[in-house]
């Protein structure tokens, strides 16, 4: 007798949290839902919509060995619009907007092209990152910011005055499997640079100069174009630091820099 009591308290818990108001939009917005399937919108038989991502850089700290491997660590900026996600506040109490942990909904696989540590795989959100909410907003933009970590292969490093010389570096990022007729990948907010707000003076390198390009490319033996956003960095390092010696500045700058 005492197990049934427990099973009534138990399950009218549960009916207790499923009449929140979040809980009622969720179960709505979600319910046929398929996580698997890209929200492309179909405008007839015969011509579809691409989804529109929109992809943003803001790097923290940064380091390269004499490999020529940079290996990075920023937030990355994702957006998109999923069609399948919308509701009307005014039917769920004026809510908005709601987070949810990013396993749950389809998302954008932005890979990166020339990432060495493939160990860890090749998109540029790693699963390690995946517990960071995604917003997701009454009209079906949806929002996610994850802080990331990479190793990126930079090529053509120049070791005339290594590690005081200047090199260059490049980030291209890109869906790994979908092409432009389905995936339309951009700049946040038409922004073609990274954010450099978040990189701090703690950092051993200063970035110089940066540019970012939108690539769209045929490949040998495929019809559809794919398309990829390049962002290339030229940086120079300010100090190293040395177990015995400790800080070595630049001897090509002044002690401002």
């Amino acid at each position: 007798m005492l197990n049934i009591f427990v099973l009534i308290f138990i399950c009218l818990g549960i009916a207790r949290a499923d009449d929140s108001p979040i809980s009622q939009l969720r179960q709505a917005v979600f319910f046929g839902y398929d996580k698997n399937v890209i929200p492309i919108t179909i405008v007839n038989e015969t011509d579809i919509e691409p989804i529109q991502v929109r992809l943003a850089l803001a790097p923290k700290w940064m380091d390269m060995d004499s490999n020529g491997i940079l290996s990075i660590i920023f937030w990355l900026r994702l957006t998109w619009n999923d069609h399948r996600l919308t509701w009307d506040p005014e039917d769920h109490m004026d809510i908005s907007t709601f987070r949810i942990t990013p396993s749950e909904l389809w998302k954008p696989d932005v890979a990166i092209f020339n990432k060495q540590d493939l160990e860890n795989g090749i998109l540029a959100a790693k699963p390690k990152s995946t517990d960071v909410n995604v917003h997701v907003h009454s009209n079906g933009n949806i929002l996610w910011i994850p802080p990331v970590s990479h190793k990126v292969l930079c090529e053509g490093v120049d070791y005339d005055n290594w590690p005081w010389g200047v090199q260059e570096c490049s980030l291209e990022f890109g869906s790994w499997s979908f092409n432009a007729e389905q995936y339309d990948l951009d700049f946040y907010d038409d922004e073609a640079s990274m954010d450099l707000k978040q990189f701090g003076d703690y950092n051993q390198f200063k970035i110089l100069e940066q540019s970012a390009e939108r690539i769209e490319k045929r490949y040998e033996g495929v019809d559809e174009p794919y398309v990829s956003l390049k962002f290339t960095i030229r940086l120079q390092r300010k100090y190293l630091v040395d177990q015995n010696l400790g800080r070595i500045n630049n001897p090509e700058w002044n002690s401002a820099e």
